[in-house]
């Protein structure tokens, strides 16, 4: 995982912070959304699906939340029909 998430994060994690404000911290430096998966699988030792739902219901991506859910349900849907091809 690259430093440039993983220090700040581990940095506010050491200082107490809550992981909501972590995340905003990262996303605020500039951090996608992917990027704050990558911080809480590695510093919370969180399974991805675990990680996914805790950056995906947090208010830091509140904004995004129902475009990354429509988004991936189309995705989904897709798949589902064999749509998507190599």
């Amino acid at each position: 995982m690259s430093t440039q998430v993983t220090d700040p994060a581990s940095s506010l994690w050491a200082d107490g912070a809550r992981w909501d404000t972590i995340l905003a911290t990262l996303r605020t430096e500039g951090f996608t959304k992917v990027d704050c998966i990558k911080a809480t699988v590695e510093l919370l030792r969180l399974p991805l699906d675990d990680a996914k739902r805790v950056v995906h219901d947090s208010q830091t991506w509140a904004d995004v939340r129902s475009q990354d859910s429509e988004w991936q349900d189309d995705l989904v849907t897709e798949l589902d029909a064999g749509e998507l091809r190599s």
